[in-house]
């Protein structure tokens, strides 16, 4: 996993002033540790989260992390196919 400490508890610590009970997975590039550079691909996994809190969230880690590209995806659940294999795939942060 290509996260500094910093970045996955930058990460972890937005999602959870939200949500504690979210479930948080890196997925794409970032899970190869052999690739070059890419953005932070993030499924998490919240009954609670809005589309507002999403923004939060992200304006959030912006404010830390400054020039991280940072996609992220909010999901009740892993029916839709590409949230299973990004789960599937992914590591929990």
């Amino acid at each position: 996993m290509r996260l500094s400490r910093q970045e996955k508890e930058t990460i972890k610590k937005a999602v959870a002033e939200k949500d504690p009970g979210a479930v948080i997975y890196l997925f794409g590039s970032r899970v190869d540790d052999q690739a070059r550079g890419g953005d932070i691909d993030i499924v998490v996994l919240s009954n609670h989260l809005t589309l507002v809190d999403k923004l939060s969230i992200k304006a959030r880690i912006f404010e830390t992390l400054e020039e991280q590209k940072l996609d992220m995806i909010i999901a009740r659940d892993t029916k839709d196919p590409f949230v299973k294999s990004a789960v599937e795939r992914g590591a929990r942060l």
